[in-house]
């Protein structure tokens, strides 16, 4: 928990620190894979980061594509071995990584944990 405080506690920035490339970069740092990567440098805004979301098919096709490009397993929710796509309204939606109790989310003040996932993607054993 301590890296993912660490990672969450950044300024938000748009495609450099923002709810996606945390959940990531914990999960590289952890790991030495990054989901990520395809779209690492592609956004600065949140006008960018919509039109690449919409590029996908959405949220979660956007997801499930990036997981199974990485290597990522479907349904895998192990604490610190799985990401998680929480849905915070109805087309609002976070990437999160599974933490004891729940799915770790970045906010302003630091961090909260969902209980619920939409979808996880982790890896095997």
């Amino acid at each position: 928990m301590a890296l993912v405080d660490q990672v969450y506690l950044r300024p938000f920035e748009w495609g450099h620190s923002d709810c996606c490339t945390r959940a990531c970069d914990v999960f590289r740092a952890l790991h030495g894979v990054d989901p990520m990567a395809p779209l690492r440098g592609r956004y600065d805004g949140p006008v960018g980061a919509a039109r690449l979301i919409r590029s996908y098919g959405g949220w979660q096709a956007m997801c499930a594509t990036l997981a199974a490009r990485a290597g990522l397993i479907d349904g895998v929710a192990a604490s610190g071995a799985a990401l998680g796509l929480v849905q915070n309204g109805p087309r609002d939606f976070a990437l999160g990584i599974a933490v004891a109790g729940g799915w770790a989310l970045p906010v302003d003040c630091g961090v909260v944990i969902a209980p619920d996932v939409v979808n996880s993607w982790g890896l095997n054993g």
